[in-house]
């Protein structure tokens, strides 16, 4: 897993539809090298008191998960993304799901089959809540998939 500062998180649900083009794993790179381009080049860099995290799903498909303490409670704008690592593989075959949650339960997820998605989610029940951990987790069918998740402290939507 690939991690950025971690801050600040707690919130309402919301339903997300993610995804970006990936590096084959199949690469002359390192598979750890093609996550960190594709995350730096796929989700924005954390302002202070946020936080960024990627990772990716075994070659099988399998399910993977990441997670940050102490993120403190407020309004984030958040970006959530992923993508299969193989170009090949086909719309025919699901791309995978990526799920944002923490101690209040789940606050965003979605199927990996658009653009990332950037939305604004106020994480704690109020400002005076307790920090929290989050975690995102994220599924693939039978083929590797890349994942990431970055936040930052911003205003209330009007």
């Amino acid at each position: 897993m690939t991690s950025r500062t971690p801050a600040a998180l707690t919130a309402t649900a919301v339903l997300l539809a993610v995804t970006a083009c990936g590096q084959s794993p199949e690469s002359p790179s390192d598979p750890v090298d093609g996550l960190a381009a594709w995350a730096a080049d796929t989700l924005p860099i954390p302002a202070e008191g946020g936080f960024s995290m990627a990772g990716s799903t075994g070659a099988d498909g399998s399910r993977a998960t990441g997670s940050t303490s102490d993120v403190e409670p407020g309004w984030y704008a958040v970006t959530m993304a992923c993508a299969a690592t193989d170009p090949g593989t086909g719309t025919q075959r699901s791309s995978g799901q990526i799920r944002l949650s923490g101690e209040h339960g789940a606050y965003g997820e979605g199927e990996c089959g658009g653009s990332p998605v950037t939305t604004t989610l106020r994480f704690g029940t109020s400002e005076d809540a307790m920090p929290e951990t989050v975690t995102v987790a994220a599924e693939a069918d039978g083929h590797e998939l890349f994942w990431g998740v970055s936040a930052s402290p911003t205003t209330a939507p009007e």
